[in-house]
C-alpha cells in the first residue's frame, strides 16, 4: 500500500451488511500511495493521518517481532518503512488533514508517530478540548463515538496533562450505558444491523450500541498506563510511573503488582517518601511522572523473568 499506483481491491469473505451490500467501494482497500502516504480506509472514509500512523505503529511492532525471531533483514525493512512512514507523516500534518477527528485518537497513543510534533498536536487538542468540553470539563454534548473520546484523553496522558484524563473518565463514569457494570456506547439508535431485531418482543429500538468493546478496551488500557506506561520516543525505552496519579493520593501508600508492558513486567511500590519499582524481562530506564515532588528518591531492581 505504500507503493501502490494502481488501486487495491480484494474481495469481502463474510456476510455484508444490508446497508453496505451495493456499495461500489466495498471491495476498495487502499488507493493509490499520495506523497509517501497510504491511502486506506477506516469506516468508510479515508483519515489520512490516522491510517498511516496505525500502520506506521504496525511496522514498528512487525519489526520488533522480527528481531525477536532472529531475523534482522526483515526487522531492518520494517524499521526502514516505518521511518519514511513517519517522515511523510510529518509533512503532512498539517489542515485540513490535522483537523481530522481521528487524528487526536491516534498520535501518540498508540503509535507515538507525532513525538516530534508534540506542541502542534498540543494545539490542535486544546482546541478540540474547548470545542467539546464546557467550563466545568463536561461534555457540551452527549459523544456518539467514545472510544474517540477516552482515546484522546489517552494523548493527554502522554503529554502530562493529568487532569484532563480524570475530567473524561470521571464524566465517563457519571455517565454509563447500564451503571455500575462500565459499559458505554456507539452511535444513536441501532446501527450495523442485520434487522433481526425487529423479529424480537421487548427492546427493538434501542438509543445507541452497548456494550461497545473498543469503548471497553480504551478506557481499560488508559487506565493501565496511568499506572505506568513505555515511552518509546525517549533516547532509551523509558517506563514512566504513576504519570496518571493524582497528586492527593500520594499522602498514602500505593502499591502495583504484576503490571504486564512491552517484554517486560513491572511491579511498582510507593511509601509516600520513596517508590521501589521492580523490573521483569530486560533493561530499561525508569523515570517518575511529573505529579512526584523532583527531589523523590527512585530505587529501581532489576530481576530475571519466571517465563
Amino acid at each position: 500500500m505504500m507503493a501502490t499506483t494502481e488501486p487495491i481491491h480484494h474481495p469481502v469473505n463474510g456476510p455484508i451488511l444490508p446497508q453496505y451490500k451495493k456499495d461500489p467501494n466495498i471491495t476498495l482497500v487502499a488507493e493509490p500511495v499520495r506523497d509517501g502516504l497510504i491511502v486506506g480506509r477506516m469506516d468508510h472514509h479515508r483519515p489520512l493521518l490516522f491510517v498511516n500512523a496505525v500502520s506506521y505503529r504496525g511496522l514498528l511492532d512487525a519489526a520488533s517481532l522480527a528481531d525477536r525471531v532472529q531475523q534482522p533483514a526483515d526487522a531492518k525493512r520494517w524499521r526502514d518503512a516505518a521511518a519514511k512512514l513517519q517522515r511523510a507523516w510529518e509533512k503532512a500534518f498539517k489542515p485540513p488533514e490535522s483537523e481530522n477527528e481521528p487524528t487526536y485518537i491516534s498520535s501518540l497513543w498508540p503509535t507515538w508517530v507525532a513525538a516530534s510534533h508534540k506542541d502542534a498536536l498540543l494545539q490542535g487538542l486544546e482546541a478540540r478540548w474547548t470545542k467539546l468540553h464546557d467550563a466545568q470539563g463536561g461534555f457540551r454534548s452527549t459523544p456518539l463515538w467514545t472510544y474517540f473520546d477516552i482515546a484522546e484523553a489517552h494523548q493527554w496522558l502522554f503529554l502530562n496533562r493529568g487532569d484532563r484524563v480524570w475530567t473524561t473518565l470521571q464524566w465517563f463514569w457519571q455517565h454509563q450505558a447500564s451503571p455500575g457494570l462500565y459499559t458505554w456506547w456507539e452511535g444513536k439508535g441501532e446501527e450495523n444491523t442485520f434487522h433481526l431485531w425487529e423479529r424480537v418482543r421487548g427492546w427493538v429500538k434501542p438509543p445507541h450500541l452497548t456494550p461497545h468493546y473498543w469503548t471497553a478496551a480504551e478506557m481499560l488500557l488508559l487506565q493501565l498506563d496511568m499506572l505506568a506506561y513505555t515511552d518509546t520516543q525517549a533516547s532509551q525505552p523509558t517506563v514512566v510511573i504513576g504519570a496518571g496519579i493524582p497528586s492527593a493520593w500520594l499522602s498514602q501508600p500505593m502499591s502495583v503488582q504484576g503490571l504486564p508492558m512491552a517484554n517486560t513486567q513491572v511491579d511498582w511500590k510507593w511509601n509516600g517518601k520513596q517508590m521501589d519499582v521492580k523490573i521483569r524481562g530486560g533493561q530499561v530506564d525508569v523515570k517518575l511522572g511529573s505529579v512526584f515532588p523532583t527531589d523523590t528518591q527512585l530505587k529501581v531492581e532489576y530481576m530475571k523473568s519466571t517465563s
